[in-house]
């Protein structure tokens, strides 16, 4: 019996993922639930077969990249991804395939991510929070606060679109695309939220669901918010050329793509940025960013200076 397959507009890029196993197929929609079905899109589809596989294995599974081309290596995932055909496939270990979650994270995702990135969707090292209709990008290195920023603004109902990544399309028009997944917190950053906890370079994290929303995680606006940290909280407009630099500054797995996040950081930054200076309180931080951006468009903020 042939299985149809499941077509999602991913970031309004055309996805296909197709399986002989109905199971499968059913764990990748479930992953992928908060992206919309459907067909005619931007672009040709990207493509992902999936198979089912031996049972997962303990071993970290390992990446490795080589120009258009992504594979994993020694893991209990095999997995591989070429970016000139827009083409992917995954064996599905069989006791992960009622796990979605887990399945979308250690593997799904990786290619997902890596064909979308080479489609016009460019990575920008920065958590997305929705204040009104602008996406507030807040960028910083690690460890800047990013993650307990996005958990302050989804307490105070905020949409989130990242807590670490968005993804810029700049044709036909920018827009700021987030990718729904868990945020990861520290602990103590994350009274009340932990449901379970996870390493994440080495660190352990927090993993704090999102609040679930029917609509594509998507801005047309966005305001660069550039995180320092100080004793007193405050908000300033900076010269677009200071947040430009601060997100050239690439971190290993988004260095990868140099020319696209180089155009992608001077269209985000073109109408200026801002500089927010953290104290101990995120929320009211959040509450800061709420009053400026919250109101609707952001301006420009070229009139400030």
């Amino acid at each position: 019996m042939t299985v149809a397959p499941l077509q999602l507009l991913i970031m309004n890029r055309p996805v296909v993922i197709r399986s002989a196993e109905p199971a499968v197929l059913a764990a990748a929609a479930e992953a992928y639930a908060a992206w919309p079905v459907g067909r005619a899109a931007d672009g040709p589809a990207i493509e992902l077969e999936l198979t089912l596989g031996d049972a997962a294995s303990s071993e970290p599974t390992r990446i490795e990249v080589e120009g258009a081309r992504l594979r994993s290596i020694g893991s209990g995932f095999e997995f591989g991804a070429d970016a000139r055909t827009l083409t992917a496939f995954c064996k599905v270990p069989w006791d992960l395939v009622g796990q979605p979650g887990r399945l979308a994270s250690e593997a799904l995702d990786t290619l997902l991510l890596f064909l979308l990135t080479r489609s016009g969707r460019t990575p920008v090292h920065a958590a997305g929070v929705m204040c009104g209709k602008t996406a507030v990008l807040l960028a910083g290195p690690s460890g800047s606060g990013k993650s307990t920023l996005s958990l302050a603004a989804m307490a105070r109902g905020l949409k989130i679109l990242s807590d670490d990544t968005v993804y810029i399309q700049l044709q036909p028009r920018l827009r700021v695309w987030g990718f729904p997944r868990p945020l990861h917190v520290f602990p103590a950053d994350a009274p009340g939220f932990i449901q379970e906890t996870r390493l994440r370079a080495g660190k352990l994290k927090a993993v704090v669901p999102l609040t679930p929303g029917s609509e594509a995680p998507v801005a047309d606006h966005a305001a660069v918010v550039l995180l320092e940290r100080d004793d007193q909280i405050r908000l300033d407009p900076i010269e677009a050329s200071v947040a430009t630099n601060a997100l050239a500054r690439l971190e290993p797995g988004f260095d990868l793509l140099r020319r696209e996040s180089a155009e992608a950081a001077a269209a985000l930054t073109a109408s200026g940025a801002w500089r927010l200076t953290l104290a101990r309180d995120p929320a009211a931080a959040i509450d800061m960013l709420m009053t400026r951006f919250g109101s609707g468009v952001a301006s420009a903020v070229a009139a400030s200076f």
